[in-house]
């Protein structure tokens, strides 16, 4: 995927600008600009960080970790354990896996973690030149994944309350866009907080069996809802080979753990773990013994189900400290599970950059909504260079007319990514807005940070 700050400029030979002893794709790799960029960041004394995707280390179930790990290491043989596993995972925890999600365990790849079942996903289903649908507002990261594989198009597709916004992708394709596959997190979207509903997901996978591409379902979230919240089944992974369900633990048992699984449709499950085989070999299948232990015990479902209420307690509380600071400012969606709230300022002719100052001037840090847009140029927020504080709002004035240039175009077909460049994605979706997480602190911070999130609009607002 081309970036505007990589190494190898759109057109030119990857190899002429090769760094010394480097690959022209290690040479070619962007720095990370807007959404993880540290260097934006101003993080001081008694800042409050409403930036992050931890989870409550309070709600992860460190108790089942520790009777599963007792468990384990005083199991008989123990040290025979501590071998090669399969590339594909071990037997027995791909059969737990494969029965929570009503599939042959055949078609379960353990991974080291969302990012690496996400690498896994495209480097088994893209290639140079392809395009690829988008969410937009997108999770940033998938973008850098992307960069795996040079050349690669994008097209951003709206995301509605019942998720990604089918009607925009089949006009898409009726124009003559052939995507290879379309990525989207179909539950507590990230940054925006949609569940994608069953009859859009049928059509989803009706129009990948069409015209053959494969959706990348990425759902971190999942089993993360909160009370009373409808989670539509995922039958559609289950019953679909045009998809592949991207799953992880991180955020019920910690990121630290770095493990998860994909759902492969079968007729290239074989080769998944071919591939699976050739970047890191395996998941620890120690970390994979242990995970097995924890969520085969019907404790780790209700740690879930008693984490979502606490996280619904949070959500209420910054979303209703939101309302009192900033009463008839912003456009809330009101979260139904997950860890982040999407909210947007209403006077879309603010400063957003001096926003973002102003706040951490109060001690207060959030993700600008401008780093969760698709540019033109394949990036994400500030991956062309949108992320400096000056040029966000040009950068998404730029994507704004490369939609318009494509639409007044008509039929855009494959030349809209030409030299592996994108359709830009609707500054409308993302300007003016911020991503709040509500998991990782308790009520008192979160609604301090709303009140710092108030002082920093008055003060560039008046």
């Amino acid at each position: 995927m081309t970036h505007l700050d990589s190494t190898a400029p759109t057109g030119t030979d990857p190899a002429r600008t090769r760094l010394p002893g480097g690959s022209s794709l290690l040479s070619g790799l962007p720095g990370r600009q807007g959404f993880g960029d540290a260097s934006l960041i101003r993080v001081g004394t008694g800042s409050i960080d409403l930036g992050g995707g931890n989870p409550d280390r309070s709600l992860l179930p460190v108790d089942l970790y520790r009777e599963a790990v007792h468990e384990l290491m005083d199991s008989p043989g123990y040290g025979a354990r501590l071998g090669y596993v399969p590339a594909a995972g071990t037997p027995s925890f791909r059969a737990l896996l494969a029965e929570r999600e009503g599939v042959s365990p055949e078609r379960i790849i353990v991974t080291s973690g969302g990012i690496n079942g996400l690498a896994l996903a495209v480097l088994g289903t893209l290639d140079p030149g392809d395009t690829i649908v988008v969410d937009d507002p997108i999770f940033p990261l998938f973008l850098r994944v992307l960069d795996l594989v040079p050349g690669v198009r994008v097209v951003p597709v709206g995301v509605q309350a019942d998720g990604l916004d089918v009607d925009e992708l089949e006009s898409h394709l009726a124009a003559g866009v052939r995507p290879q596959a379309v990525f989207t997190v179909p539950t507590f979207h990230n940054p925006g907080g949609a569940v994608l509903s069953a009859q859009k997901a049928q059509r989803l996978t009706e129009l990948a069996e069409r015209w053959g591409f494969t959706v990348f379902a990425d759902d971190p979230y999942r089993e993360l809802a909160f009370p009373g919240a409808e989670v539509p089944a995922a039958a559609w992974v289950r019953d679909s080979e045009h998809v592949i369900g991207v799953n992880t633990f991180s955020k019920t048992l910690g990121p630290a753990l770095r493990l998860g699984y994909n759902v492969v449709p079968s007729a290239l499950a074989e080769q998944y773990v071919k591939l699976r085989n050739r970047l890191d070999g395996q998941a620890s299948g120690v970390l994979q013994d242990i995970v097995e232990r924890i969520v085969g015990r019907p404790e780790y479902a209700q740690a879930n189900a008693a984490a979502g209420a606490v996280y619904a307690q949070k959500a209420r509380a910054l979303h209703g400290a939101l309302h009192r600071e900033l009463p008839g400012e912003l456009d809330i969606i009101e979260p139904q599970g997950g860890f982040f709230l999407w909210a947007r300022f209403r006077d879309q002719e603010a400063d957003f950059a001096a926003l973002f100052d102003a706040a951490q001037d109060e001690g207060l840090v959030y993700q600008r909504g401008e780093w969760f847009g698709v540019t033109p140029t394949g990036g994400a927020g500030g991956a062309s260079g949108a992320a400096s504080a000056a040029g966000a709002a040009s950068a998404a004035g730029a994507a704004g007319d490369a939609v318009g240039a494509a639409n007044a175009a008509g039929p855009v077909g494959d030349a809209a990514g030409a030299a592996g460049q994108s359709i830009g994605g609707d500054p409308s979706r993302t300007r003016g807005a911020v991503r709040l997480t509500f998991a990782q602190l308790d009520v008192p911070s979160l609604e301090e940070g709303a009140a710092r999130l108030g002082r920093a609009w008055r003060r560039i607002h008046g």
